[in-house]
């Protein structure tokens, strides 16, 4: 029986204009050598890995068990893994990418946004809108956008609106009720004890059978260290990426097998 993963790795990024973007630091390597764990793993393995453009692939099999699908920003994620849920009963889901908290809702500058506020805090005055307190956080919140392809390098000025991005990890148990999944929770020079709590924060939060906890200040270095903690109340240590890759793979498989 072929073994079904989905891992998402990378980082998405969010559009400014055509040539600039806010984007997140992942980098794609440890799904990439997720990916080529379950490749290695003497199982049937049938990988859809979906990855930033920028991401790390993983070096593909001439056997087809690897199937790539481009997503940069976070909407694009969700429509793709939504669509790649309901086409494929996913045995295992591996949730590695690093996907942005926000989304670019507008770019401006101070001039549009300070004309958008000020007709709104004068219809407001009219009585021909929302009170001048609601109107002035609409006029901030949805200023005139500057709407250039390619906005100018001489502006002196330039002003990001950002609004909550959905939160992927959170739709995966409704979509595939069945699956092993596994999230990742990333922090930054905290305590043990404080990653391990925010780890099993997000493992009940979100019904996940494993968090790979893991802490920035290795992340990038060779020695990268993770905490793969499970439903069950464990927790297993590996050091370096590929140690990482494959923990996660070997008790992914173990519980897919046991049931």
């Amino acid at each position: 029986m072929a073994i079904r993963v989905l891992i998402t790795a990378g980082g998405t990024s969010e559009k400014i204009d055509n040539v600039r973007r806010i984007t997140n630091s992942g980098t794609g390597r440890l799904g990439a050598l997720v990916c080529e764990a379950f490749a290695a793993s003497g199982e049937d393995c049938r990988i859809t890995y979906i990855c930033s453009a920028n991401a790390v692939r993983p070096h593909m099999r001439r056997d087809g068990r690897v199937t790539v699908h481009m997503a940069d920003d976070v909407q694009t994620l969700r429509d793709t893994v939504e669509q790649t849920l309901r086409e494929v009963p996913f045995d295992v889901i591996i949730h590695s990418m690093a996907v942005g908290d926000y989304t670019v809702r507008a770019v401006t500058d101070a001039k549009l946004m300070t004309g958008g506020v000020m007709d709104r805090i004068e219809a407001a005055a009219r009585g021909d809108s929302a009170p001048a307190r609601e109107a002035v956080m609409d006029g901030i919140l949805a200023p005139p956008r500057i709407r250039d392809a390619k906005i100018s390098s001489d502006k002196e000025n330039l002003i990001i609106v950002l609004e909550k991005a959905p939160k992927i990890i959170a739709i995966l148990r409704a979509l595939a009720p069945e699956a092993v999944i596994v999230g990742f929770k990333l922090m930054s020079d905290v305590s043990e004890e404080e990653l391990i709590g925010a780890g099993r924060a997000l493992l009940e939060k979100n019904d996940c059978d494993f968090v790979l906890a893991n802490d920035m200040r290795t992340v990038r270095t060779d020695r990268h260290e993770g905490v793969l903690l499970s439903r069950a109340g464990g927790a297993e240590k590996a050091f370096g990426k590929g140690e990482i890759a494959g923990l996660i793979v070997r008790c992914t498989i173990e519980r897919v097998l046991r049931k």
